[in-house]
């Protein structure tokens, strides 16, 4: 029991960033995403505890887990999401200008408004292909649906987050 214990520890200090992330996408504020961060976590730990899962199935239950209470949260609250505070950390390459590193801050941030704009399934599959790097099976699995539907999505939100992006001319360089 102490190794899964052992495991569980380590699930949670490796994989809690990643998803606090992954719902500070979602929901655009840090506060409610370490919220939901907390009770993904607590559900799954809950749930899962004595099951025998390895790191890869536990952390997609994880992103399910916290995709659904996401889900939850936005209809039970319709939350409006908050402009202009951004906790989060950025990783840019290092040796990049001052001005350069503004100028993708500014576009990661217009950008990340753009995506507040896509429906909700849209941008899921999109945060989890471009930002998680998880192919187009793991996506099918987290959001439970085809392969087939997985790929058509990603690439109708591709298509729709490019056109929101033009329509307000954010244009990287």
């Amino acid at each position: 029991m102490a190794s899964r214990k052992d495991f569980m520890e380590t699930l949670y200090r490796e994989s809690s960033g990643r998803i606090f992330d992954f719902l500070y996408k979602y929901t655009g504020n840090p506060e409610i995403a370490s919220d939901l961060m907390q009770d993904t976590f607590l559900n799954f730990f809950k749930k899962y505890s004595d099951s025998d899962l390895n790191k890869e199935q536990a952390l997609k239950l994880l992103y399910t887990i916290a995709r659904n209470r996401s889900i939850n949260h936005a209809k039970k609250f319709s939350t409006v999401k908050e402009s202009g505070s951004d906790d989060m950390g950025h990783y840019k390459e290092e040796g990049q200008s001052f001005v350069r590193k503004a100028e993708l801050s500014d576009l990661e941030t217009r950008l990340m408004e753009c995506l507040g704009d896509l429906e909700e399934g849209e941008r899921y599959a999109l945060v989890l292909k471009n930002i998680e790097n998880y192919t187009l099976a793991d996506i099918a699995e987290v959001m439970d649906i085809s392969v087939a539907t997985a790929s058509r999505l990603v690439v109708k939100a591709t298509a729709k987050l490019l056109e929101i992006a033009k329509s307000k001319q954010i244009l990287p360089m």
